[in-house]
């Protein structure tokens, strides 16, 4: 695991304001970053140059030392509190060994921690990045940067 060079991939997401938060399938997260990409693929959700995708992981988000949600709360509570996100620039992501659970800091004091509970078969969470390429964290301490479509 060289933790260095994934944080290298990430670094300029950093200052980027997260924009069309999305709830999806149970409790997966979509943030976009960046500018609008032209959506040519005929879906109708638009994705930004970077897209942050999370997936198999368990989170919470907390402002100023409270918690606003949970990934296991009830879906409405969930909906309403990720709304807090959007605008929001992302200050610092931190990533802790062995397996990769993440800290997104953004400004306010709004918090996005996400905890890694696969340690075999599924990315914890993936991010498109804007030369096309997605870097994907999980299983366990494992990542890869690689081209791969970008999601519907």
């Amino acid at each position: 695991m060289n933790i260095d060079e994934v944080k290298s991939r990430i670094s300029l997401l950093l200052g980027q304001k997260a924009w069309g938060v999305s709830l999806g399938v149970g409790s997966f997260l979509t943030l976009e970053f960046g500018q609008p990409l032209s959506n040519t693929n005929g879906h109708q959700h638009v994705h930004g140059e970077w897209h942050l995708w999370i997936y198999n992981c368990v989170w919470r988000l907390e402002e100023a030392g409270k918690v606003l949600a949970a990934s296991e709360d009830e879906r409405n509570k969930i909906e309403s509190a990720i709304v807090r996100l959007e605008g929001l620039s992302l200050q610092s992501i931190d990533l802790q060994p062995p397996i990769w659970d993440t800290v997104f800091t953004f400004e306010n004091q709004v918090i996005l921690r996400l905890f890694s509970i696969y340690s075999e078969d599924y990315e914890h969470w993936m991010l498109y990045t804007p030369d096309g390429n997605v870097l994907s964290l999980g299983p366990g301490s494992n990542w890869s940067y690689d081209s791969e479509a970008i999601p519907a």
